[in-house]
């Protein structure tokens, strides 16, 4: 009996101590576990750098988030000035669990959808808790993005006179940020997209450039690099019947609007790329 008194009293502080440890790590997510002390200061330092060669980004901005629920895109709860020569930053946060990006926009600006050529985190995303009296120390490495690189026919990464301009949004209504519109210059749409748009802002809005006149079936996808997972954001201009969508040269289709819903087919690993 008294065997048995201490296995449970065993079992229960096993899981009192699992409780504590907080959530669990995923795959998907990078810890920041590096600290620093300096005058009793709190909150987040660190380098912006180019993944491929580790040279320093200038001119780069770090946001801070406290949830991911706008898919870290969008205004965020601080925001650094930009990092200096050598790619350094500093934010003063109070003690908490944060989410960390890192975007270099080739126009200079701190906000606003980014486009081919511009520098951003990868998609691990990375969360850093916040010590009181500690700086922890979050190394941010960048990449290009490379939408022109992962399309069977490439994308358009100037801005031209043709293509089409619309938003994004969830079955309610509501915008969806951080996603992208996918074009096909035809009606099977089951494979990697001919064309892509910019990332759409917080507002939902997209702009896809397309080098010629045509006519063009359009999706919607967060990841558009690889299968839908179940749960993601997915659409398709006119449901399970595509509608086309007819585009002249030196003009834009305007108010496109496509309606995602949550992915509810079966992912298949290693279906398409990713670009990176």
């Amino acid at each position: 009996m008294a065997r048995k008194v201490t296995l449970i009293w065993g079992l229960l502080a096993l899981l009192l101590v699992a409780g504590c440890a907080g959530p669990a790590r995923q795959s998907s997510e990078r810890w920041i576990d590096e600290y620093v002390q300096r005058d009793g200061k709190t909150g987040i330092d660190g380098r912006v750098y180019r993944k491929d060669d580790g040279s320093p980004i200038a001119g780069a901005y770090v946001n801070i988030y406290p949830d991911a629920i706008s898919n870290l895109l969008g205004p965020s709860m601080y925001i650094s000035l930009p990092t200096d020569g050598e790619g350094r930053y500093h934010l003063d946060v109070p003690p908490g669990t944060y989410y960390v990006v890192a975007r270099k926009r080739l126009s200079g600006r701190s906000m606003g959808p980014l486009s081919p050529g511009d520098y951003y985190s990868e998609h691990q995303r990375v969360l850093v808790e916040v010590k009181a009296g500690k700086l922890a120390v979050a190394d941010l490495p960048l990449v290009a993005i490379k939408a022109p690189m992962f399309f069977k026919k490439g994308l358009v990464d100037v801005q031209g006179d043709t293509g089409i301009r619309g938003r994004l949004v969830d079955a309610e209504g509501r915008p969806v940020p951080g996603g992208f519109a996918t074009a096909y210059d035809d009606a099977e749409m089951r494979r990697l997209p001919d064309h892509a748009s910019t990332l759409s802002d917080e507002k939902g809005n997209f702009t896809l450039y397309l080098p010629e006149a045509g006519t063009y079936y359009l999706g919607a996808r967060i990841h558009a690099w690889d299968m839908p997972r179940p749960g993601e954001p997915h659409g398709r201009l006119g449901g399970e019947t595509p509608t086309p969508i007819a585009v002249e040269k030196g003009a834009f289709v305007e108010d496109v609007v496509i309606e995602m819903h949550p992915f509810v087919g079966e992912y298949q690993a290693g279906k398409s790329r990713r670009p990176l």
